[in-house]
């Protein structure tokens, strides 16, 4: 079979990019970005997006992004669909964020299947939860690994599906290959091939209408006024803290920590690992999970740095730390920047086997790790000082492992993307 001169060009323009020849990469995508080539124009746009370190950029980059969209591209539609969750590059209207999410499930998108279905999952009816599952099956088949963990755990528990226990260990063989964080095989039950029998049919109808459902949340706890410190039992199903695990797990790496002189590096004070989501490997229903982070908060999305998530092995540990920045790491509001770090939500992914509670000394508080859990809490008073109280600790885990996340809020508008 032929290839089309433009394909063979986006084709180079890929392999350029891969090289590290970023320089070349673009030239080519511009050119055939400047001839409409949907495709493309999406390449590039998340290209420049990677690379921006300005407004204006970026601007660009957001444009390229609504073009591909004009033209088709649905890889654009979902980028700015799940853009337009953080409200700093791509405004946000819940009817329009439902129409792109439709058309992108429409259309087969991967990672738009993957979140239909944990979004179902959690909110649908009987029907939709039902037929959820075989948005998992398309979505993996068109190469979301995501989805094929979630998978793997819905046919081994009989979730929302048959349970199929040998197909489920294959499939969590092959999830765990691949560094999701999933259960291990169960020998008892065998190995059965991990493809469907049959052609799974996820069909059409893709109801987003009641979207804003995402953000509701269960009660808070007060555990102490004064620092703001609050727990909220439940905030996450089994199924979203898996989600987040799967997404980021994969590639974790050794934590870092910044002293008081502004310094980075890995020290014995903070001995987890953990893995920064950026902008371009966000996902639609990561970012619907984020704004109700945000909305327990009490604070925009787009005050919050990245979202970041750490696992913590038997001995590991974050010894008594409070999350307040160095000067030299912030730019106070009054200057232009998103100043200090106003508040901390930690989202708790699982429950260790012993071990990894939230200490909290000058409180006398200790916060168990329960599997869908969030705490909240404030770094600042209201005049700017360091919340004195908000000394806390991440204690040793005893027995198997802690998987949390973390989101650390600004006094202003701290996210470009």
């Amino acid at each position: 079979m032929s290839v089309s001169p433009a394909r063979a060009e986006l084709q180079q323009a890929r392999e350029l990019l891969q090289a590290n020849r970023i320089d070349a990469g673009i030239e080519k995508l511009t050119v055939l970005a400047n001839q409409k080539h949907p495709e493309a124009m999406f390449e590039l746009a998340s290209v420049l997006l990677m690379l921006a370190n300005d407004a204006d950029k970026i601007a660009a980059g957001m444009r390229l992004l609504r073009d591909a969209e004009q033209l088709g591209d649905v890889a654009a539609k979902y980028r700015l669909a799940t853009a337009s969750l953080v409200e700093s590059a791509e405004s946000l209207d819940w009817p329009h964020l439902a129409a792109r999410w439709q058309t992108c499930c429409q259309h087969g998108h991967p990672n738009a299947l993957c979140d239909a279905a944990v979004y179902f999952g959690h909110y649908g009816n009987a029907e939709q939860q039902s037929r959820s599952t075989a948005m998992l099956e398309v979505a993996a088949l068109r190469g979301s690994l995501v989805a094929m963990a979630l998978l793997g755990e819905r046919l081994a528990e009989g979730r929302f599906c048959t349970a199929d226990p040998a197909r489920a260990n294959s499939i969590r063989q092959l999830a765990a290959d691949m560094g999701m964080p999933v259960p291990p095989p169960d020998p008892a039950h065998g190995f059965a091939p991990p493809e469907p029998a049959a052609s799974p049919d996820a069909g059409d109808d893709w109801d987003f209408g009641d979207i804003r459902r995402t953000l509701e949340s269960t009660e808070a706890d007060c555990l102490d006024a004064g620092t703001g410190l609050y727990v909220h039992a439940g905030f996450l199903s089994d199924e979203e803290c898996l989600y987040i695990q799967c997404l980021g797990g994969p590639d974790v790496a050794p934590s870092i920590s910044v002293d008081i002189h502004g310094q980075t590096h890995q020290n014995q004070t903070r001995t987890s690992y953990d893995f920064t989501f950026t902008p371009e490997c966000e996902q639609l229903y990561l970012n619907l999970l984020q704004r109700r982070l945000a909305d327990a908060a009490g604070l925009p999305l787009n005050f919050a740095e990245q979202l970041i998530i750490l696992r913590y092995l038997p001995g590991q540990e974050y010894k008594l730390h409070r999350d307040f920045l160095p000067e030299t790491h912030f730019i106070p509001v009054a200057a232009g920047g998103s100043g200090q770090r106003l508040r901390t939500v930690v989202s708790y992914l699982n429950t260790p086997a012993a071990g990894g509670d939230t200490a909290f000394p000058l409180l006398l508080k200790d916060i168990p790790a329960i599997q869908g859990r969030i705490v909240r809490f404030d770094n600042i008073t209201a005049d700017g000082q360091i919340m004195r109280t908000s000394l806390h600790a991440g204690t040793p885990v005893k027995q198997g492992v802690k998987w949390i996340c973390t989101l650390w809020f600004h006094e202003g508008v701290h996210r470009p993307l």
